[in-house]
């Protein structure tokens, strides 16, 4: 890793992990497959002292936004991983700030409001991370939506660690030095499906939440199947779609992370399809270690004004999880922007 200068702009990074030492890794059908992370990277993981300090350092990261791994946890497990993350980043200076991890299983939406509730207020965490799955739509999530609103915190969704039976199917007959790639860098992380923000959307949560932030981890290719879930969208009668548009949900409740982005093609792509100020800088560290490279790429090659640069790398980070004061407008969008998608020069 290249250290930077002391001129160099501030970088956020809004999807960085943490494991707790405490927790068992074994390999086992229904376990996640974590045994298969390179001794390193879990090393890396675990330790939120002076080694991931020298990191954030010579990354060019100022703050990192950080949560335990996700992981299928009881709420009673996730109270304790919470509580050590909160241990571990409590002296860190605010160079290290939580999210909370929630139980995300069907008919847990009741204790992971409890668990978001109890971090936000007890222990000054910034929002909620939740394991992506079929429990997300189960009714009792209502909760976690009305708790989220109420104390204007985003939900980060993620997809949670395979486990070693999810992951056979790809796998087998396969050396661990193949798999481990496979699972931690294209697995369903990578491919993600618009199914759950469009069954979000049309289940109208939107509609009763207007002000709920959800954060997509792992976009991969979300963004260019916009135009296609725009046609599907208009084939549905009026009657049975929620009031607002998913154009306006899209523009105002969502924030999409860089962690996928690999080259400034990319990059160019995500931010014609999303407004500029819902766009977060994410190094997905210690599982990828990107430093400033790319974002240095993207400041050179004069696609966005250095205020729109600085937007992506700290300022849309500083408004979405308040790091800094803000003047709001409608839907906790800063008064100043008219966003509108397919056009990266507008200003948050």
């Amino acid at each position: 890793m290249s250290t930077p200068t002391s001129t160099a702009p501030p970088l956020i990074a809004c999807l960085e992990s943490f494991l707790s030492p405490t927790l068992n890794i074994q390999a086992a059908p229904s376990s996640p497959a974590l045994q298969l992370l390179p001794p390193a990277t879990l090393s890396k993981l675990r330790n939120l002292g002076h080694p991931r300090s020298r990191d954030m350092r010579a990354l060019g990261q100022t703050t990192q936004i950080l949560s335990h791994i996700p992981v299928s946890a009881t709420p009673q497990i996730c109270m304790k991983l919470n509580d050590a993350l909160d241990t571990g980043t409590r002296m860190q200076n605010d160079k290290m700030v939580a999210l909370a991890l929630l139980p995300s299983g069907k008919g847990e939406g009741r204790e992971a409001a409890g668990e978001l509730q109890r971090c936000v207020t007890k222990l000054k965490f910034v929002g909620g991370v939740v394991a992506v799955g079929s429990g997300l739509e189960d009714r009792s999530f209502e909760e976690v939506w009305n708790i989220a609103q109420r104390f204007g915190v985003p939900i980060v969704l993620r997809e949670g660690c395979p486990t070693d039976d999810q992951i056979a199917e790809y796998t087998q007959d396969l050396p661990n030095t193949v798999v481990a790639p496979l699972v931690t860098h294209l697995h369903n992380a990578h491919a993600a499906s618009p199914m759950l923000i469009l069954r979000l959307y049309l289940n109208g949560v939107f509609d009763r939440y207007p002000n709920l932030r959800l954060v997509i981890a792992h976009p991969s290719s979300l963004p260019s199947l916009l135009p296609r879930i725009d046609i599907v969208l208009d084939s549905i009668p009026a009657a049975d779609k929620p009031k607002r548009s998913f154009l306006d949900v899209w523009q105002h409740n969502f924030y999409l992370t860089t962690a996928d982005i690999l080259d400034l093609s990319s990059m160019r792509t995500l931010l014609e399809q999303i407004p500029m100020d819902r766009v977060l800088y994410a190094s997905n560290y210690p599982l990828e270690e990107r430093g400033r490279d790319m974002m240095m790429e993207l400041k050179e090659s004069g696609f966005l004004t250095d205020e729109e640069w600085e937007k992506l790398a700290c300022r849309n980070a500083e408004q979405l999880f308040k790091r800094s004061s803000a003047q709001l407008g409608p839907y906790n969008a800063n008064i100043k922007t008219l966003a509108q998608p397919s056009q990266h020069v507008v200003l948050a």
